[in-house]
């Protein structure tokens, strides 16, 4: 069966090809490198209050794969919806790779994009800090340990000037959204743990 291209998708699949970034044969090979493991759980032997708290635990680690998303780099979001367009089998291998490595860099590769049109190497501060920001910025903040920390991002304000942002703050429709799947979780179990 043979199946014929629009000019136009053609075009743009040629010039989304460069030389920096993998082919899908090289794609292919990448993935490859990855075995896929089928997880299955008998939930027959569970209440249905467990399996309803289960199910809700699969909603909230839905939630926390697009926090991981957005915490990993700002165009996250946006590239996977353009990938999803392209249909053609080398943006089928990109959105494949994409989703194994939650974002456009390699990590088996040194954290290389195989995308083009995004920073050839994962930024060193992911989306935890400004893209454009410097080592004498970071170094000039007020509270360093705040800073280098694990509950706050830093985000430039209006006037471009650093500042450091609560993750309750930052991530909040994520988090308000996870807290309540996880008190559905514990409201719906039979499990008194």
């Amino acid at each position: 069966m043979t199946r014929t291209v629009p000019l136009a998708l053609a075009v743009f699949a040629a010039m989304a090809q460069t030389a920096d970034t993998p082919t899908r044969n090289e794609l292919e090979q990448k993935l490859a490198r990855f075995a896929p493991v089928r997880l299955e759980v008998d939930t027959g032997r569970l209440s249905a209050g467990d399996r309803a708290a289960l199910g809700k635990l699969m909603e909230a680690a839905a939630v926390v794969d697009e926090l991981f998303l957005e915490q990993l780099w700002n165009g996250n979001r946006a590239l996977r919806e353009r990938l999803k367009l392209d249909t053609t089998p080398l943006g089928r291998a990109r959105l494949a790779y994409f989703h194994l490595n939650k974002g456009p860099w390699s990590s088996l590769d040194e954290h290389r994009a195989f995308v083009p049109g995004v920073p050839s190497r994962k930024p060193p501060g992911a989306n935890f800090y400004p893209e454009d920001m410097t080592k004498a910025e970071f170094e000039a903040l007020p509270d360093q340990d705040a800073a280098a920390g694990f509950f706050t991002v830093v985000r430039r304000d209006p006037e471009r000037k650093l500042k450091l942002v609560a993750y309750s703050v930052e991530y909040r429709a994520h988090l308000e959204t996870l807290a309540r799947l996880l008190r559905e979780a514990a409201a719906a179990t039979d499990n008194a743990s």
